[in-house]
């Protein structure tokens, strides 16, 4: 399989490019720069430019067969909306998919972004309550980035995540819709592992599930 990562040398990215090389696949890892964290490996081709830059962008993914997002907005406590370059960049890259056919895309949010299948629970109410008022920029990103992917024609996947906690990695996970009660948290680990999974085995097209640690 050919994966192609944006935001490839952040934690999640990175677990994510390692569980693909270790199971044979050939990995784009596109990056805004290099720096040292992606290991060197065969299956590994690494681009480094701007998240605005259409052709190379293009070029990243038009050999995928998927295409993961593990790029997510900067949590900044001030009140000052400052633009909005992850959904830019998730606009560029969905433009660009829809116009060399390629389908299959998975990228990272927080319960801010809201399903069609959510039920009333606390994991799909608190977190955009929470960043509405903590957030408020990187709110604006995640509604942005909704509006387009539901509009989009592509088979998307919206990983939703909470609190992200790197000290939990030998926990089980397990995903809800606020249909069954979820943890406020899961690792670093257990989200990069979800992304590979359901990218290997084509699970949850357009859907959003809430991944959390058991």
């Amino acid at each position: 399989m050919n994966i192609t990562i944006f935001g490839a040398n952040g934690t999640i990215g990175r677990i994510v490019t390692g569980l693909a090389l270790a199971n044979g696949d050939v990995v784009t890892a596109f990056v805004r720069r290099p720096d040292g964290k992606i290991k060197l490996h065969d299956n590994l081709i690494v681009l480094s430019g701007a998240y605005s830059d259409c052709l190379l962008i293009e070029k990243a993914i038009e050999k995928a067969d998927v295409v993961i997002s593990t790029m997510g907005p900067a949590l900044d406590y001030s009140r000052k909306i400052k633009g909005s370059p992850i959904a830019d960049a998730h606009k560029i890259i969905i433009n660009s998919m829809e116009k060399l056919e390629k389908k299959r895309f998975i990228t990272l949010a927080t319960p801010t972004v809201k399903s069609n299948e959510d039920k009333k629970h606390l994991a799909t109410i608190i977190p955009g309550i929470m960043a509405k008022i903590l957030f408020p920029n990187g709110y604006m990103e995640m509604k942005k980035i909704e509006e387009m992917i539901k509009i989009s024609s592509l088979d998307w996947t919206v990983v939703r995540i909470i609190n992200p906690n790197i000290k939990h990695s030998k926990n089980d996970y397990d995903y809800s819709f606020g249909d069954r009660p979820a943890k406020m948290s899961v690792s670093k680990e257990n989200a990069g592992s979800f992304i590979y999974k359901i990218a290997k085995e084509n699970l949850f097209v357009k859907k959003m599930p809430i991944v959390y640690n058991k």
